[in-house]
């Protein structure tokens, strides 16, 4: 009997998942509507709906809803009297101060202000959202294939240092934080000889455009290169200081791309994986936290000859 052949999936199976993320965020937007709670209405893996909503909708999860709920709020502060703190709760926010820091915060605006219809920043929220649907790539976005397909074997445990908060909308500075306390603690372990792949994970949805609790996760494992699936796995001992931890890798079947460039543009790469790539090869997602490898050093590489490999884990 010939083996069976893996299901395709058809261009817009992801699309109608998000959607129907989307279709609860307009019914609910008064209870919790973070990415845990949407995957789970997608029926999607919590690691990877992020992503997949970012890859398809054009921001997080955490915008788009507070972009729902400032506009829904203004809505209704323009057509109708209630008190603001009605409108508040109605929305989501937890008090009347909360619903005016976020319009000050976002629009440059009050609820006041709103109400009395002359505050201009709140005309863009009154307008349908702009990047949903999306039919196509935006102009000059990467197309992203596999270069190799790779088996992580059981039992690796990379050493890790996490760091927390985006700045700008970005992980830099957490991303050089982690790296900047795992990187002296394995030279002060004489441990640089043995490190064989240096990695990021960072397995948080951003809840906001800077949001302080978001996890940068660096790490490296010991005797085994990634890269080339060459080596033993090793752990050694050193001391366990600060944020310094084991992280048990999850092992097997992973797709593999390369993005050549400066870290900055590797956002747009997890796009086209996400939106073009996973969409059409019918592959499903294992619910584990996807990485990025570094195969050289940022330190001593000009921006673009920068090497990443993206691993997507695979069922």
């Amino acid at each position: 009997m010939p083996p069976p052949t893996r299901p395709r999936a058809t261009p817009d199976r992801h699309a109608e998942r998000v959607a129907r993320a989307l279709a609860h965020v307009e019914t609910h937007l008064d209870q919790t509507l973070d990415a845990p709670t949407l995957a789970d209405k997608a029926a999607m893996s919590r690691h990877h709906f992020h992503r997949v909503f970012h890859a398809h909708v054009g921001c997080s999860v955490g915008d788009y809803v507070s972009w729902r709920r400032l506009q829904r709020a203004c809505a209704l502060l323009v057509s109708g009297s209630e008190p603001v703190l009605q409108v508040a709760l109605e929305v989501g926010f937890e008090s009347a101060q909360a619903l005016a820091k976020a319009m000050r915060r976002e629009l440059g605006a009050t609820p006041t202000a709103v109400r009395r219809g002359d505050a201009a920043a709140c005309q863009r929220l009154l307008q349908p959202w702009p990047l949903w649907p999306s039919p196509r790539p935006p102009e000059g976005a990467p197309t992203m294939q596999p270069h190799r397909f790779a088996e992580l074997p059981a039992g690796l445990t990379a050493l890790t240092a996490t760091a927390r908060g985006m700045v700008d909308h970005t992980m830099t500075r957490a991303a050089r934080q982690a790296f900047g306390e795992l990187a002296p603690a394995l030279a002060r372990a004489g441990l640089f000889d043995q490190a064989r792949s240096w990695m990021a994970i960072v397995p948080d949805d951003p809840q906001g455009p800077d949001d302080p609790q978001c996890r940068y996760v660096a790490g490296v494992l010991f005797g085994y290169a990634m890269a080339d699936g060459s080596g033993q796995g090793m752990r050694p001992e050193l001391p366990l200081s600060g944020s310094l931890a084991w992280w048990p890798m999850a092992p097997g079947r992973h797709a593999v791309f390369l993005h050549v460039g400066p870290y900055s543009g590797l956002h747009a790469a997890w796009d086209a994986i996400y939106r073009d790539w996973l969409p059409a090869s019918g592959e499903t997602l294992r619910d584990d936290p996807p990485l990025e490898v570094m195969l050289n050093h940022p330190e001593h590489t000009p921006p673009a000859e920068l090497r990443t490999e993206i691993w997507v884990p695979l069922a």
